[in-house]
């Protein structure tokens, strides 16, 4: 087999040596008129900046405040393996209506669920978090971030759980 896949390599090489040196090189000229107009066009970033800042405006327009109760939270213990579920809140305390678009753990142990509802101001949300500590025996500390119609857009949440290590069964297998 190696008898013939080494002569098999060695033909695609120099066939594609020879190919590459034939083709015509006059294709991979600029003519000097298209080079004097690609070197005259240079793109302005300020009018880049200049839109990002009217959307960014027109966004903050319609943003809001959210406040969770406290910054970290203690979940307490719980043996590995377990499924730990909190319920966080969290309030609008601007003046529009707060709507969360995603919320997301900081790895894949930890699953926020919200709900869909916008939060009126001054009313309290709910953010249910559920925390799975199989193979994450000792000290967590895990974080979920909320985005949302809010100055800023991220806000961000996070808790600690000590995790005991699960007491094997001895067999005698």
């Amino acid at each position: 087999m190696k008898k013939l896949i080494y002569p098999l390599i060695a033909l695609n090489f120099f066939t594609i040596f020879f190919v590459q040196c034939t083709t015509n090189k006059s294709k991979n000229k600029i003519s000097s008129n298209k080079q004097n107009s690609i070197s005259n066009y240079t793109p302005t970033v300020d009018s880049a900046i200049l839109l990002m800042q009217q959307e960014e405006a027109e966004r903050l327009k319609t943003a809001t405040t959210l406040k969770f109760d406290k910054e970290e939270y203690d979940f307490g213990e719980c043996t590995e393996g377990d499924v730990v579920k909190r319920t966080i809140e969290f309030t609008n305390t601007g003046k529009f209506p707060l709507v969360i678009s995603q919320a997301f753990g900081s790895c894949g142990c930890t699953i926020p669920t919200y709900d869909k509802e916008p939060v009126q101001p001054g009313q309290k949300g709910k953010l249910n978090i559920e925390f799975n500590s199989n193979g994450k025996h000792g000290a967590n500390t895990k974080s979920v971030t909320v985005i949302a119609n809010t100055n800023p857009e991220l806000s961000q949440v996070s808790f600690h759980i000590k995790v005991n290590k699960k007491k094997e069964d001895k067999s005698w297998f």
